[in-house]
């Protein structure tokens, strides 16, 4: 049975062995006498913090031609862990210059600055969202700080204050980067988990290699063995991040995480990684048949994703209802368009017809060997409490769990966006359907999770998850929600 935490045993080792390591060397016999000479660190500080700011740099170049906002964010999160460690290499006392502070402040405030840039992520989607959405102010801004305070160090060794190690000043600092860094190694985390992408995991890792560096705040001393340990881990957590993440991209294995803006949190970021060709491709096949039903799932997956959270759901489940919702009417590529985008309402003949999509949708899953588990999505998405449902006319517990989710988000987005034939009614009225039928036509705990949901901002209006699958944005399938006789509960037509 696959592990629901994939890779959670390796984070908690990894995390435990870098910290340990780091705390650890003072310990190591000879741990606390000098090693090297400023020479020496002089030359490997400048030549890999140096390296370290060419491959941030090549993270943020892709970030803006691509414009992918958390990309930006990580590449300026790299970018403040190679470029003022460049300013403590080059203010290495003895060579260039004498006796100064910022050869030591540089490293001391570069994390904690670094972290900075993760604000908009730290802060989850609520609270960071306008921020994500002027990404580029935020990451040049950014930038520029980083430049003011490494030139400004380079003229001004003592621009900055200073705590030495072990000193309650440096201890505050440290905390406060270690837990901002494994927050956003635990975020990685969570993303692997949904994603089990290799390249999720390892850049978690990568973070938990650059806060246990900081740890040398704690209890080492200038040049020690500790000393030098911090510089490997710092230098190998930013290779690390940067050259894998860069790479995944172009492979697109990561896709989303470092790459796709999504400002949100946790596993809606991921619903796009490690995403199976064949689910891009009936996407694509959907848009090509029917651009409105094509933004329509999008948001129903982006949607449900935001249910499930609400419900608690695992990882592992979490992916699947993800790719179920963006799949739950991907039969309709087989449905006649005359039918599909008729304006107007449909005979019992045409209804029926269009019923048949649940089936249709199963079948063309059941071809794909990764889409077993969302066959039952697809064909369930339209079942109803009360068995009065299709294709199978199940019954409370009887329908799939992740198919109720899907059916109250499918249904919600349906009511709210406008279509060709009437305005949307908006979410106020959308909810006040959904709670009247709650427990005949929906599941009623999912309806109340939905609620949840919109109330709090989870619920996007315009899709973001696959956003190019879809480019007007405001309109959704013709025939998506139940004709409701009267507002009493009776329905006429159920929604297709």
């Amino acid at each position: 049975m696959r592990s629901r935490r994939p890779g959670m045993a390796l984070w908690l080792v990894g995390w435990s062995a870098l910290a340990g390591i780091q705390l650890g060397a003072r310990a190591v016999p000879g741990g606390t006498r000098p090693l090297g000479s400023p020479e020496l660190l002089f030359v490997f500080v400048i030549v890999a913090a140096g390296l370290c700011v060419l491959t941030s740099a090549a993270v943020v170049w892709r970030a803006w031609r691509d414009d992918t906002a958390e990309l930006g964010f990580h590449g300026a999160f790299f970018m403040a862990v190679s470029a003022l460690p460049l300013v403590h290499g080059i203010t290495t006392p003895g060579v260039l210059y004498g006796p100064n502070n910022a050869t030591m402040t540089a490293v001391l405030w570069g994390l904690p600055l670094a972290c900075v840039a993760q604000l908009p992520i730290l802060l989850g989607r609520r609270l960071g969202a306008s921020l994500v959405h002027r990404w580029k102010p935020w990451v040049v801004a950014h930038l520029a700080i980083q430049g003011f305070v490494a030139v400004g160090l380079l003229v001004s060794p003592a621009a900055l204050p200073l705590f030495d190690m072990g000193t309650g000043g440096a201890i505050v600092v440290t905390v406060g980067a270690l837990l901002a860094s494994l927050a956003l190694s635990a975020r990685h985390l969570r993303l692997h988990w949904v994603s089990r992408a290799p390249a999720t995991l390892a850049v978690s890792l990568a973070y938990a290699a650059i806060g246990a560096s900081h740890l040398v705040w704690i209890n080492g001393a200038a040049m020690t063995l500790g000393f030098w340990v911090a510089h490997v881990l710092d230098i190998v957590g930013v290779f690390l991040a940067t050259i894998v993440g860069y790479i995944a991209y172009r492979r697109n294995e990561l896709e989303q995480l470092v790459l796709k803006p999504l400002v949100a949190s946790d596993p809606l970021d991921a619903l796009e990684i490690g995403l199976d060709p064949v689910v891009r491709a009936f996407v694509a096949d959907l848009e090509r048949k029917d651009e409105i039903t094509a933004v329509h799932v999008i948001r129903t997956a982006e949607t449900a994703m935001a249910v499930g959270r609400r419900l608690r759901l695992e990882g592992h489940e979490l992916r699947i209802l993800g790719m179920g919702a963006l799949l739950h009417d991907i039969g309709k590529i087989e449905i006649d368009d005359a039918i599909l985008n008729k304006p107007g309402r449909l005979t019992h003949a045409e209804f029926e017809h269009v019923k048949t999509h649940t089936l249709i949708g199963e079948r063309l899953a059941a071809e794909s060997r990764v889409l077993g588990p969302v066959q039952p999505l697809i064909r369930s998405h339209h079942e109803r409490i009360d068995g009065r449902g299709y294709p199978d006319r199940l019954r409370g517990d009887e329908i799939p769990r992740l198919a109720r989710i899907v059916s109250v988000c499918d249904a919600y987005d349906a009511m709210v966006h406008t279509r060709q034939y009437r305005e949307g009614m908006g979410a106020d009225r959308a909810i006040a359907i959904l709670r009247e039928h709650a427990g005949s036509q929906w599941d009623a705990t999912v309806v109340e999770a939905l609620i949840r949901a919109v109330m709090r901002g989870e619920v996007p209006d315009e899709p973001t998850v696959l956003a190019d699958a879809g480019h007007q944005v405001g309109c959704s399938c013709t025939h998506e929600i139940p004709m409701l006789v009267g507002g009493t509960g009776g329905v006429d037509q159920p929604n297709a």
